[in-house]
């Protein structure tokens, strides 16, 4: 048994980590992937990043399909 995911399987824990909790060995699996893939872990990062902005605007009202602010004329 190979203990490293392969970066495409990363790629699908990340994506299903948002939406429910991973099991104890998928969640152990995907840590020592990403402590030992630097491309991995940027991917980690951004996924977050854009999770927290998302949070932060649905928390302040913002509607995800609405202008943060008016597009002005050109």
């Amino acid at each position: 048994m190979n203990l490293m995911y392969s970066c495409k399987r990363v790629a699908e824990l990340l994506s299903q980590r948002l939406d429910e909790p991973l099991g104890l060995i998928d969640e152990m699996r995907l840590r020592l992937h990403l402590s030992m893939c630097r491309n991995c872990s940027n991917v980690a990062e951004q996924i977050g990043a854009v999770h927290a902005a998302s949070a932060e605007m649905l928390s302040n009202g913002l509607e995800l399909d609405e202008p943060a602010s008016p597009v002005p004329p050109r």
